[in-house]
C-alpha cells in the first residue's frame, strides 16, 4: 500500500474513523492526482464505476477536510478540493481559466519567495501571524487560446 495512504489511514484511525473501501478509493483519486482540483461532482463521476454514491462522496470529503487530509478552496462560490496533507506550501496561488474553468497551481519559486517576504513585512507592520497566503489569478489558458 502507498505510504501516503497508510499515513492517511493512521490519521483516520487516530480520530476514530476507518479507511473503508469507498474512502480508500476517494483518497487514491486525490493521491494519484495530487495537483488536481476536484469538485465533489467530479469525484463522484470519476468513481461512479466503483459503486460509490454521491452522499458517500460528500461525507467522505467532509471527513477528510475535518482531518486535514483534503483542502477546500472556494473560487467564484464553487468549492474545489485537493490533497492538502502532503502539501508543504504556505503560499497557495491558483490560476483559473475564465473560459474552461480549469484551475492550476502556480509554482514559481522566485515569486513565492517574494510573497513570503511581503508576508513577513505585513506580519511586522500589523502585528499578525499569517498562516497561509491564498491568491487567484484569472485569465485564459493556453488550450482555450487555440
Amino acid at each position: 500500500m502507498d505510504y501516503r495512504i497508510q499515513r492517511i489511514e493512521k490519521i483516520l484511525k487516530q480520530n476514530d474513523y476507518r479507511l473503508t473501501i469507498p474512502r480508500k478509493e476517494i483518497i487514491k483519486l486525490f493521491v494519484n492526482n495530487k495537483h488536481e482540483h476536484f469538485k465533489i461532482e467530479e469525484v463522484y463521476d470519476l468513481l461512479k464505476g466503483k459503486n460509490i454514491s454521491l452522499p458517500t462522496v460528500y461525507r467522505t470529503i467532509e471527513i477528510f477536510k475535518i482531518n486535514g487530509i483534503i483542502k477546500e478552496t472556494i473560487i467564484d462560490k464553487v468549492k474545489y478540493y485537493e490533497l492538502g496533507i502532503f502539501s508543504e506550501k504556505s503560499v497557495h496561488v491558483h490560476l483559473k481559466c475564465i473560459k474552461c474553468g480549469n484551475i492550476f497551481d502556480y509554482l514559481n519559486t522566485e515569486s513565492i519567495l517574494n510573497l513570503l517576504d511581503e508576508r513577513n513585512r505585513i506580519e511586522q507592520q500589523h502585528d499578525i501571524v499569517i498562516d497561509d497566503i491564498y491568491s487567484i489569478f484569472y485569465g485564459v489558458c493556453e488550450e482555450c487560446r487555440r
